[in-house]
């Protein structure tokens, strides 16, 4: 267009009238054919249809992607079209690009396999085409259709090991058997006390009362099934990735599912829960109907995925107990700005399901008219630290019970390179820290178990019912 521009000036400045009449026309040329070829992109209607194949998607499998493209108008589409992956996914077989001629009136396929490398939701970007004129002098690129979300699970191996151990191990907890609730007839042998009138005659322990002169009877206690609530921490912290190549976060959501299928198939009815800094993202209450734990399943794939990323800060405040909130929302300290950050706070927690942990185990307690209940807490302790330590003292002061599975930070680090001074010092400040939060815990009644990625399911289960934790 320049180059016409130029030679219609230069035919007007030398008096040569051909020059210019050429120029003409062929800016004139360029114009209507520009024109011609937006008019026909304007006029291009095309439906984008697209379907993941796989009714189950898993990170590091193939997951089968079919897009549908109509043409409805009445002139053939020739270009490029290709489908936009994310940055998360890679092409495992087909083609996600091909040039081809969209049909007046006719739908057009394209077929490929994608493979998310992690767990985590991933978004299909919106169809492009390349187009160009027929002379090859223009050239445009279209987006059409929506965004696709694709939400892959944890490694398939490990959905295979959550079926597998189901019928191998199973949970006992401080005295709770595999006994179903159904079966309450059953008891349990639990000590020896004097006799008191009222007492069953058959359970008197006679051959006691030759040596001692007085009755004593035998006590049993009821089995039966304990409700118990996972919760799942995956905060900042819980979702950098580590040197070893696995975020707790993706070691947290794994050993979450199979323990609650090892639950499940105990017949203690279990639910989980999904929480952040400040509110609970999932929660599947605690159930033992049919379909439970694919409903778990669902809640834990959608847990937030992992990042890679400079370290979470370390924490040098001394760690102490911590307190119950002494300020109420809308309630102005001296400095005034408690009321601005209690309403961000709450607009930062507004999902109606509570604030944090705490708040969930308040309202489940809340609702639970007296039954015991058991909460499994899987967090590194660094965000959540201090709503865990309420969340063991509301259990002691309820008659609950809580276990903690600690994901030791430092073992989820790299140990290819050698370790200098002043990293072997934080690593023992950072184990007397653990000791510390440890004898706190248990101080305020909780369980508690140290992990790392190495451990498994079934070692945890083993741990447990030895009473380790």
């Amino acid at each position: 267009m320049l180059f016409c521009v130029g030679s219609a000036l230069a035919g007007v400045l030398f008096t040569n009238l051909s020059w210019v009449i050429a120029s003409t026309a062929v800016a004139a040329l360029f114009v209507y054919g520009r024109s011609m070829f937006l008019s026909e992109i304007e006029g291009t209607r095309l439906d984008v249809e697209r379907t993941t194949l796989d009714e189950m998607v898993f990170a590091g499998e193939p997951i089968s992607v079919k897009v549908d493209v109509l043409n409805k108008t009445d002139v053939p589409v020739v270009g490029v079209v290709e489908d936009m992956l994310p940055p998360e996914a890679e092409l495992a077989g087909g083609a996600n690009r091909i040039t081809t001629v969209l049909q007046p009136r006719t739908i057009t396929s394209l077929n490929y396999s994608i493979r998310l490398v992690k767990r985590g939701t991933a978004r299909l970007g919106k169809l492009k085409i390349h187009r160009e004129d027929t002379l090859g002098l223009f050239s445009e690129e279209q987006a059409i259709g929506e965004q696709t979300a694709v939400s892959a699970h944890t490694r398939k191996a490990s959905f295979d090991t959550a079926r597998r151990i189901a019928g191998k191990e199973h949970f006992e907890y401080a005295g709770v058997s595999r006994m179903p609730a159904a079966i309450l007839r059953e008891q349990e042998f639990q000590g020896i006390r004097e006799y008191v009138p009222g007492d069953r005659v058959r359970d008197i322990f006679w051959k006691a009362y030759p040596k001692l002169g007085k009755l004593l009877t035998k006590t049993y206690v009821k089995e039966g099934s304990l409700q118990t609530m996972i919760f799942v921490d995956c905060g900042r912290s819980m979702r950098l990735m580590k040197g070893h190549g696995i975020a707790k976060v993706d070691h947290a959501v794994d050993l979450s599912m199979q323990l609650s299928n090892v639950l499940l198939s105990s017949l203690h009815p279990t639910g989980v829960a999904v929480f952040d800094e400040v509110s609970i993202l999932q929660q599947t209450r605690p159930s033992l109907g049919r379909h439970q734990f694919e409903t778990i399943v669902r809640a834990l794939k959608k847990a937030p995925a992992s990042f890679e990323g400079t370290d979470a800060p370390e924490s040098t405040t001394e760690l102490t107990e911590p307190t119950e909130p002494l300020a109420k929302p809308g309630k102005a300290n001296d400095n005034g700005d408690s009321s601005e950050f209690l309403s961000v706070v709450a607009r930062l927690g507004g999902t109606g399901k509570g604030i944090g942990l705490e708040g969930a185990m308040k309202k489940i307690v809340s609702q639970s008219k007296g039954q015991e209940q058991l909460f499994i807490v899987v967090s590194d302790l660094v965000s959540s630290r201090d709503a865990v330590l309420l969340g063991a003292r509301l259990c002691k002061r309820s008659g609950n019970r809580m276990l903690v599975l600690h994901t030791c930070d430092d073992w989820y680090k790299g140990a290819d390179e050698p370790v200098d001074v002043a990293e072997a010092e934080q690593l023992y400040s950072n184990m007397t820290r653990n000791r510390k939060m440890e004898a706190m815990l248990r101080g305020a009644g909780a369980s508690y178990l140290r992990i790392g990625p190495a451990d498994t399911t079934s070692r945890i289960v083993r741990s447990i019912r030895r009473g380790v934790a």
